[in-house]
């Protein structure tokens, strides 16, 4: 299985950078750097972090087609690879709904988000081919409608962590192994050899963010949406994290995040590879510090020795 860190581009480059270079020396195999539209250009913060590392592959991402228009995406690509080699990914989606919104962008009043979403893969591809460039094109979904259209993608990236979410989301998008697709989840993580109760409150609002943003038929499937009315609510009225996060239930943490001790990690990836995941990102609040990315390497070298 494939490990590694999403990055949040609201730091600094160097902080950045450092985070980079700690999780190369580490032995993760990814990076994903994420992008919003109140935060760096994913594409260029990806360009600094190759500049300083050698080995680490690099996802950029998710991009919201609504947002970037896909000539751009794919011409970012074929410039990132062109100067630092075939070491990049690419994950494109809708993206986030409320963050899309403050810059004008109102995803409710767009129709046949799928085949939007699937036309700017096919344009991506295209374009890349044709250059010659050998980068894979993920999908990030959620719901039932993008999980739809994820098997025509070179894999797909779940915010989801709880393993009856994600075998669901394998079944719901026929995403078998069979059929050749690269399954990852994406979900907030906090894995620790030492708990820092500071980072508890930074995990529940992760992952309050992520159950927020997730769909309704989603919510309702798992029987979560009941617990989330009030708070959904206030999220459309645009009130403060701090309001919002105190009406979301603590269950989140384990619906929405992984959040454990460094023991419980091997555990967590060996049910996850039964269920035919390949690839997991551990989110914010893991990259927090070089500090909680060695914890996770300590972690994740726990899961990879053979039982006694």
């Amino acid at each position: 299985m494939k490990c590694g860190l999403s990055l949040n581009v609201n730091e600094t480059l160097q902080s950045i950078v450092e985070k980079s270079i700690a999780s190369e020396t580490c032995g993760l195999d990814y990076l994903w750097i994420a992008d919003l539209p109140d935060q760096l250009y994913a594409p260029v913060v990806a360009s600094k972090v190759a500049s300083r590392t050698r080995r680490i592959r690099i996802g950029v991402g998710l991009m919201s087609v609504f947002l970037h228009a896909p000539r751009h995406l794919a011409m970012a690509m074929d410039a990132l690879c062109n100067a630092y080699g075939d070491r990049f990914d690419m994950c494109i989606g809708v993206g986030d709904v409320q963050q899309l919104k403050h810059v004008g962008v109102h995803v409710e009043a767009i129709r046949n988000l799928p085949s939007r979403v699937l036309e700017s893969k096919r344009k991506i591809s295209s374009y890349l081919r044709k250059r010659g460039v050998d980068a894979q094109i993920w999908l990030g979904a959620q719901g039932p409608k993008m999980l739809g259209i994820a098997k025509r993608f070179d894999g797909v990236l779940l915010n989801y962590s709880k393993p009856t979410m994600i075998e669901w989301a394998i079944a719901e998008g026929h995403l078998m192994r069979k059929q050749g697709v690269k399954i990852g989840i994406y979900p907030p993580s906090y894995v620790y050899v030492k708990l820092r109760p500071d980072m508890l409150p930074l995990a529940k609002i992760s992952s309050s963010v992520v159950a927020l943003g997730a769909p309704r038929a989603v919510l309702q499937r798992f029987g979560l949406y009941e617990g989330l009315c009030r708070a959904k609510e206030l999220v459309e009225a645009g009130s403060s994290i701090d309001a919002i996060v105190n009406l979301v239930p603590d269950s989140v943490l384990e619906d929405f995040s992984a959040t454990m001790q460094a023991t419980d990690l091997p555990g967590y990836v060996d049910s996850l590879g039964r269920l035919g995941v390949t690839h997991v990102v551990f989110a914010y609040p893991q990259n927090y510090s070089v500090d909680t990315i060695r914890e996770l390497k300590e972690a994740l070298d726990l899961a990879s020795r053979p039982p006694h």
